[in-house]
């Protein structure tokens, strides 16, 4: 793959207050939904690890706060940042020992609506660097047509 821009700078004062949101709207529709949530625990690994008719899944969500009531049809993509790339990489290799599922969940502000993106919708020819205008410099993401991507209601 081409090299990509930098990823952002950590902010620990985003993380606390997405993180711990976003992981309980997300255990909620799993349990809603059949899982049996086994850890939530920061690892700085998977969010969520739930088992649901024997079989694993690991969820990752991230918060899109910018997107508010219907999706904007004009934001063409979903998209998720390239870091995550760590996390398809590990989830790769644990594959290779047991059938594990990946899904990552793009959440709506409101915390409402979900956008559910499968690990193997995240490939190489998706990432591209994006410029961001605030800060003045590009980062890498995956770029997802929100049309192969799955609406889930939260609520």
């Amino acid at each position: 793959m081409k090299k990509l821009g930098l990823n952002r700078q950590f902010r620990p004062e985003a993380y606390k207050m997405n993180d711990g949101l976003g992981k309980k709207v997300i255990t909620d529709y799993l349990i809603r939904n059949g899982h049996t949530i086994l850890n939530t625990t920061e690892n700085y690994s998977f969010d969520i690890e739930s088992e649901k008719d024997n079989q694993t899944y690991f969820s990752e969500v991230e918060m899109k706060n910018q997107w508010r009531g219907d999706w904007n049809t004009s934001w063409k993509e979903i998209r998720i940042p390239y870091r995550k790339h760590k996390l398809l990489d590990r989830h790769k290799k644990m594959t290779t020992y047991k059938n594990i599922l990946l899904n990552f969940f793009v959440i709506r502000g409101d915390c409402k609506y979900a956008w559910k993106i499968k690990d193997s919708q995240l490939t190489d020819e998706r990432a591209k660097d994006v410029w961001l205008v605030n800060a003045k410099r590009t980062e890498p993401f995956y770029h997802i047509p929100y049309q192969e991507a799955e609406l889930i209601k939260l609520v």
